[in-house]
């Protein structure tokens, strides 16, 4: 099938980005806000009012008024062509009511809340997507062995994961070719004797990666995903398997992540002489301020100071 080349408007890009799966754009430049961490409660008050309480103390009962704030105004006052939100989306995605019971509505009622606003989103899912959450001896308790049907329900619901949770997406702008790959790495509940390395991904998942980051020797790749790398990962001693294979190519050139509420950026070495830069923002629940402007161009990446418009970083990829 041969792709048109136009400029599209958001929902006609949004549709066109899920028949066709790339989007070849005229425009010299391709701008996205990232978000993270919004932490949107639905229906709170169905919900054990002490364990909402116990999130209301963390700003958590703001979640879903925060995100409807920034998607009305941000998009249109940055001038950005979608929105990229890189997990906690929600706070739980099932967690046990007053009357006893297990509700999970998160999901679906977050949907919903996309549907009311005309900007394309692309996600990932984050540890708390796939959280069951409880109250007990006045403490939370929570888990992620239902992290399966909760996968399943984001799927039902969400198009950008029409073909499952991990998934990448092709934009092209001038005569560079930007693959933005996003990753589903919010399990992390190990035993304390399971000495699996975090931020993980599934060997399925990491056979699926490598093909991606081998599909082109021209396209530069950019990774989304919830939990960010440590120091420790990038040791020559590291058993992390994701970071070896990220960075053993040389055109995967920035990590956007989250989970850990704040804003930083680390150059993380990727092979002699050569880095990739892992960029975190802060947690949009916290301040509606926590967003970044990210610029695609033919010739450099830019990525805005938190809630600015104003570069902090640039980087080349030519």
């Amino acid at each position: 099938m041969n792709k048109l080349q136009i400029q599209l408007k958001p929902l006609v890009f949004f549709f066109f980005l899920l028949i066709n799966g790339t989007v070849l754009a005229q425009k010299d430049t391709l701008s996205f806000l990232h978000i993270t961490d919004l932490h949107v409660i639905f229906n709170q008050n169905v919900y054990i009012p002490e364990m909402m309480e116990y999130r209301k103390q963390k700003q958590y009962d703001q979640g879903e008024n925060r995100l409807r704030q920034f998607l009305q105004a941000m998009p249109g006052k940055t001038n950005s062509d979608m929105v990229i939100a890189t997990g906690d989306l929600v706070d739980f995605f099932e967690a046990n009511t007053a009357d006893n019971q297990i509700l999970n509505i998160q999901t679906r009622q977050f949907a919903r809340l996309l549907g009311d606003y005309h900007i394309p989103v692309f996600l990932t899912l984050g540890n708390h997507d796939m959280f069951s959450f409880n109250w007990e001896n006045n403490k939370l308790k929570h888990h992620q062995n239902n992290s399966g049907q909760a996968r399943g329900d984001w799927v039902r619901n969400i198009p950008c994961f029409r073909d499952g949770t991990f998934y990448s997406e092709l934009f092209q702008v001038g005569q560079t070719t930007y693959r933005l790959i996003f990753l589903d790495n919010g399990f992390y509940q190990f035993l304390p004797e399971d000495k699996t390395n975090v931020p993980y991904i599934d060997k399925s998942q990491m056979y699926w990666l490598n093909a991606q980051l081998d599909e082109s020797a021209t396209d530069i790749e950019i990774i989304f995903m919830h939990i960010p790398f440590k120091n420790e990962d990038t040791l020559p001693e590291s058993l992390s398997e994701l970071y070896s294979v990220l960075t053993k190519n040389l055109s995967a050139k920035l990590i956007f992540s989250g989970h850990n509420h704040k804003n930083a950026i680390a150059n993380l070495s990727s092979g002699e002489n050569e880095k990739i830069v892992q960029v975190q923002t802060g947690s949009l629940v916290q301040g509606t301020d926590n967003w970044r402007l990210v610029r695609l161009t033919e010739n450099n990446i830019l990525v805005s100071a938190p809630g600015k418009t104003e570069n902090e970083l640039v980087i080349p990829v030519k």
